[in-house]
């Protein structure tokens, strides 16, 4: 029997008004994540991965809301919390990494203040219970946890660091301290938002190699959005590819990489360098992202895929599963005896 899911999204349809009418970032999205794993949401810019986040935590800005659909979390479902509820649970069960750390550190305040601020703001809401790690004396408990953390994801001489302020940090420093920060709290589960788009390919390795032994050590689920497919098969689990606000396939990485079955997962990896061959021409996807308050009828991959039928144009496609946990959106899956995303789980 399969374990029960950390999180899982049911249906989760997120929409902003706009000026041209409605704007569905997210639209009917069903994800599982279990304990312990590393889920990759890959997909272009504005396909709607930063706003799957946003939902999960109620951070989606006004006015834009949740339309309809379930998120449960340990069970939970976390549309029905307002107020004190959902604030108990942001930073201390579930925690994000944000993609800019320049724009989310607070300029004025030592970094080690703000991973003792997070903790001192989320560890304590649960009725007021003393987490284990503080021990005797609250603050120095707390400088402890905080030193102890920002060893943990590699902030060299903890001691002398936790007084600096965020401009006497490099970039990738900066993005230790937002991870410490995610981590501080011992949450179950952490969001991380293309925390490495801004450094370098050095650097990006060191932040993973962190979040990899994050997952490892305590068993944390992780939700990592990013564009780059090749960063996500290198460190998840599982993917999730979406395109305009959709979940067009989702599988194992193993089988998602290594036999893609949706046309637009197959463009992603067309466009991937591979030092194996010489003298390599790059193929890209032609065409652009479709405007999400304008979509063509049908599959809004279409107008880009280069074995575009006439029944893509017409009937809205489903999830289905092309083997045991592969799904694929596509209609050379609609027929025949296959079960939909819904039937399978």
């Amino acid at each position: 029997m399969a374990a029960e899911p950390l999180l899982e999204l049911r249906n989760l349809t997120t929409v902003f008004p706009t000026r041209r009418g409605e704007v569905t970032a997210v639209n009917a999205v069903n994800l599982r994540v279990a304990p312990g794993e590393i889920l990759g949401i890959v997909g272009e810019s504005g396909c709607g991965k930063s706003t799957i986040l946003l939902s999960i935590l109620g951070l989606v800005p006004r006015p834009g809301r949740i339309e309809q659909g379930e998120i449960f979390f340990q069970g939970k479902d976390l549309t029905n919390l307002r107020g004190r509820a959902m604030r108990s649970l942001r930073g201390r069960a579930i925690s994000m990494i944000f993609q800019d750390p320049q724009s989310t550190l607070n300029p004025v305040f030592p970094v080690g203040e703000q991973i003792r601020e997070a903790m001192r703001l989320h560890g304590l809401l649960d009725g007021g219970r003393r987490p284990r790690w503080l021990g005797g004396r609250r603050k120095e408990g707390e400088k402890r946890r905080v030193l102890e953390v920002m060893e943990e994801v590699g902030i060299p001489a903890p001691e002398a660091r936790y007084r600096n302020y965020p401009h006497e940090f490099s970039g990738g420093m900066q993005q230790r301290a937002l991870i410490a920060i995610g981590l501080v709290c011992e949450p179950a589960l952490i969001l991380a938002d293309e925390p490495t788009t801004a450094l370098d390919v050095t650097i990006q390795a060191q932040i993973i190699e962190v979040m990899r032994r994050i997952n490892r050590d305590h068993g944390t689920s992780i939700i990592l959005v990013t564009h780059n497919l090749a960063l996500a098969s290198e460190f998840c689990h599982s993917i999730a590819v979406m395109y305009a606000g959709r979940i067009v396939e989702r599988g194992p990485v193993e089988q998602v990489v290594g036999d893609p079955q949706h046309p637009y997962t197959q463009g992603l990896l067309r466009c991937l360098p591979r030092i194996s061959q010489r003298a390599q021409r790059i193929d890209p996807i032609p065409g652009e992202v479709p405007d999400l308050a304008s979509l063509p009828p049908g599959c809004a991959f279409a107008p880009r895929c280069p074995v575009v039928e006439d029944g893509c144009w017409q009937a809205e496609l489903r999830l289905r599963a092309v083997t045991p946990g592969h799904y694929a959106r596509c209609i050379k899956y609609e027929a025949g005896e296959r079960y939909t995303e819904e039937e399978v789980g």
